[in-house]
């Protein structure tokens, strides 16, 4: 009888430990935030990338932030809401966590990480196995060379375009325009226009005396490729084969295996899958495994045409989007 009493005596003073225990977690509380620092998501080695700290809501007074990054750079110094935050992008490609603390008196901390991939946009940098260009031009506008290729009756940028004036990069990150070229709306890249016939599409956003490809300019091309005649509207089948590379981005294949590809890109127009974005660039998707390319046409008042590539498909089919909301990538051609 007293060894149960015992028992018991122990159980209960056990529970009330616990109990108590429990009682003094519940005084903290947890904090309210929403963080987004505004870090680019692909930045060029060696530079910086800047955040702003902060973005916890409640307790609206007495919070602490401090940074930690995965490049294990020392930065120990407590911050206040607005500061900027500095990460040095070191020189190698790699992918970097950088991680913001909120601490505050009685509160759990909050805690929440970001990514910045490194990157190198000059040639043999990132973007390695392609061709050694053979002839370039300059854009006046702002002093950028382009890599192009004669191919058909047509010269053919053998790069997306990179323009700043408009669009955007992929995630939004401007340094990645100097590896894949900028993503462009419709309305961005023709300002508007249509166009047809060889040579025959807008300026838009290309450089002086170049214009965004018509049909007649993409179906010169899917011929000049293949040796056949490929009306536009259709799915232009075993062309994407001409077009893909075996490239790589900071190590990743631009188009992963498939067993119904076979990467040629016997003539160097260089596709490379850069992906899209969506909702007027606020959403971004398709990097690795899409390529998006406009056209000049249109397909009715509201939508125009546009072309893609798909890392399991050999085609080079087309397919028609809004005018605004998705942007694509764009290749300037002119007549020879």
């Amino acid at each position: 009888m007293i060894k149960n009493f015992r028992y018991a005596a122990l159980m209960l003073g056990f529970l009330a430990l616990l109990a108590s225990c429990h009682k003094k977690d519940e005084t903290k509380l947890y904090m309210e935030a929403s963080v987004n620092p505004g870090f680019p998501a692909y930045k060029v080695c060696g530079t910086t990338a800047t955040g702003k700290t902060g973005g916890v809501s409640h307790p609206t007074s007495g919070v602490r932030y401090y940074w930690t990054n995965s490049a294990k750079q020392s930065d120990t110094t407590w911050l206040s809401e607005g500061q900027p935050y500095n990460f040095v992008v070191p020189d190698s490609l790699g992918r970097f966590v950088l991680t913001q603390t909120a601490t505050a008196n009685g509160y759990y901390n909050d805690v929440t990480s970001f990514n910045v991939t490194s990157i190198m946009p000059w040639l043999g940098g990132s973007v390695k196995g392609l061709p050694e260009p053979k002839d370039s031009i300059q854009d006046n506008r702002d002093n950028q060379f382009y890599h192009i290729v004669d191919i058909g009756n047509l010269l053919w940028f053998a790069e997306n375009l990179n323009f700043y004036g408009s669009g955007t990069g992929y995630e939004a990150a401007d340094d990645m325009g100097f590896v894949l070229g900028r993503l462009y709306t419709w309305k961005e890249a023709t300002l508007g226009e249509t166009g047809s016939g060889l040579g025959g599409g807008p300026k838009g956003i290309c450089p002086e005396g170049w214009s965004v490809p018509t049909k007649e300019d993409w179906e010169d091309l899917a011929k000049a490729l293949s040796g056949k005649t490929h009306p536009f509207l259709s799915s232009w089948s075993g062309v994407g084969n001409f077009v893909m590379n075996t490239a790589t981005f900071n190590g990743s294949k631009f188009w992963p295996f498939s067993i119904n590809t076979n990467p040629d890109n016997s003539v160097g127009w260089n596709a490379l899958s850069g992906g899209m974005s969506q909702n007027s660039h606020h959403n971004f998707q398709g990097l690795l495994t899409y390529a998006y390319f406009w056209s000049s046409a249109e397909s009715d008042l509201n939508h125009a045409y546009y072309r893609y590539l798909y890392y399991d498909l050999p085609d080079f089919p087309f397919n028609y989007a809004l005018k605004e909301g998705p942007g694509f990538s764009v290749r300037c051609v002119k007549k020879k």
